[in-house]
């Protein structure tokens, strides 16, 4: 049993098994941790309540994902005064876009491909990030790098044929994962620049409102009666995914980039054993073998940058 306590009260739990918060107070490598931790938590949730209701349109997901962490980050902004900072619009604008249409494609594949499958094809999305440093911020690329580029993309090969069809045979929706992922990646080079300027709130901001607007119409065409149950869901979705966003903001303000986005990187393995566990999703052998390939290829990227940043449900 772990228990939280202030300064003055502790628990009557052994002493081993306490952990006071004072103690994440001057450990901020602790605190950053932690709520790495509470952030990956948080988006495994997410994405289980938006499996749990295949029936919500994606558009309609992600217009109360956007909705309710505008409510939440303007209520957080009157409360305890956050400043925004918008010094780069256009790229602001770009990273909402890119980040938004990742959201969106990250809930459709989920409820067409499956939890497991979509999830970790998403995460895929710091191979495609140092494509697109290559090719936008002209960064460097050892041959190892590239080795580790290659073998992921066969790791996703492997995933989006798992079921035994041919590479021309793959669903549409392996490859909306994958134009998601290929987003995401786009997003987080835009961070890279915006970060110099602008600060993590701005940043989340600017995707809320971007994204809010992108899936308004189809959100409001396409969607009909939700009901009181799904709507419930839907209100926990937006809640879960904002709480993860704004525990990982907090978390990489006192944790390096590169091991905070390696704990992020438990997502796809939690979101795995829901898949499977909650939702009886099966994974052949071939699909367990590029599962692997991916994580292992995006840890060891994420491993070797000093200012890697979090993937797609940022």
């Amino acid at each position: 049993m772990i228990c939280y306590s202030s300064r003055q009260n502790w628990c009557t739990t052994p002493p081993s098994t306490i952990i006071r918060l004072d103690m994440l107070e001057k450990h901020p490598y602790l605190t950053g941790s932690v709520m790495m931790v509470c952030s990956t938590i948080c988006f495994s949730i997410m994405a289980g309540l938006v499996r749990s209701i295949p029936h919500i349109d994606s558009y309609a997901i992600a217009f109360f994902r956007f909705a309710i962490g505008l409510a939440l980050l303007g209520s957080l902004a009157l409360v305890k005064k956050i400043e925004f900072t918008f010094t780069h619009s256009a790229l602001l604008f770009l990273r909402g876009f890119f980040g938004g249409v990742a959201v969106l494609f990250f809930y459709l594949a989920i409820n067409t491909i499956g939890i497991s499958k979509g999830t970790v094809i998403l995460y895929s999305s710091p191979i495609f990030a140092t494509i697109a440093g290559i090719i936008f911020l002209r960064e460097k690329v050892s041959i190892q790098k590239w080795l580790i580029i290659f073998a992921a993309f066969f790791g996703i090969y492997l995933i989006a044929t798992s079921d035994g069809q041919s590479l021309l045979d793959i669903g549409k929706y392996d490859l909306l994962a994958a134009l998601g992922a290929l987003s995401a990646g786009v997003a987080i080079v835009l961070v890279k620049k915006l970060r110099a300027t602008e600060s993590s709130h701005s940043i989340f901001f600017a995707q809320s409102v971007v994204g809010f607007w992108l899936v308004f119409i189809p959100a409001n065409v396409t969607t009909g009666s939700i009901g009181m149950s799904a709507g419930f869901v839907l209100l926990a979705i937006g809640i879960t995914a904002s709480a993860g966003q704004l525990s990982m903001t907090y978390a990489f303000r006192h944790r390096p980039g590169s091991t905070g986005s390696l704990i992020g990187m438990l997502v796809p393995v939690f979101n795995i054993a829901i898949g499977v566990i909650v939702f009886g999703e099966a994974i052949s052998k071939r699909g367990i073998a590029g599962i692997v390939i991916v994580l292992v290829s995006c840890s060891l990227v994420l491993a070797g940058k000093r200012d890697a940043y979090p993937s797609v449900t940022a």
